[in-house]
């Protein structure tokens, strides 16, 4: 879990380094592309002939660069739900789709500092990311649809 969020961290900070000084008017949609690009290798890598992760893990770190109060809200929501209902994938679904929205609302009220036509990219990369999040997760959607995906239960050691 540390090693798939660290290195989408670490490929956003390289980002940043690299293009920060001569493309700061649009370093948020570029550290996104980083993201995407950590995120689809996680995904379809290839040395396991294109069959990898979900990407969630990786997705944890690149809120944790793009933007703190995204991280926060989605971790919220990700225990709240988790401790309710006690099913992972639909955590990870609804946080991404969670994070969309976000993304879009703080992009509309200026937080990224972009013009509109570099925001829109913005929110059509982010909602890319979230269509590949739901089809690596179409298998659980059936379960969860069908009520026979597993629930995971924190349980105290006697």
């Amino acid at each position: 879990l540390l090693g798939d969020l660290f290195k989408c961290v670490l490929a956003m900070l390289i980002v940043k380094l690299a293009f920060g000084g001569t493309y700061q008017d649009h370093i948020a949609l570029l550290t996104m592309y980083g993201a995407a690009g950590c995120i689809l290798g996680h995904n379809f890598p290839f040395f396991l002939r294109f069959k990898g992760g979900k990407g969630v893990a990786c997705s944890v770190g690149m809120a944790a660069v793009f933007d703190w109060r995204i991280l926060l809200i989605c971790a919220v929501v990700f225990f709240t739900l988790f401790f309710w209902k006690h099913y992972v994938s639909l955590c990870s679904l609804t946080v991404y789709a969670v994070a969309l929205i976000l993304v879009i609302v703080f992009g509309q009220m200026g937080s990224y500092h972009m013009s509109p036509s570099y925001n829109y990219e913005l929110y059509i990369l982010m909602a890319l990311l979230t269509a590949l999040c739901y089809y690596r997760h179409r298998a659980n959607i059936s379960r969860l649809i069908k009520g026979t995906e597993s629930k995971i239960f924190l349980s105290k050691k006697n």
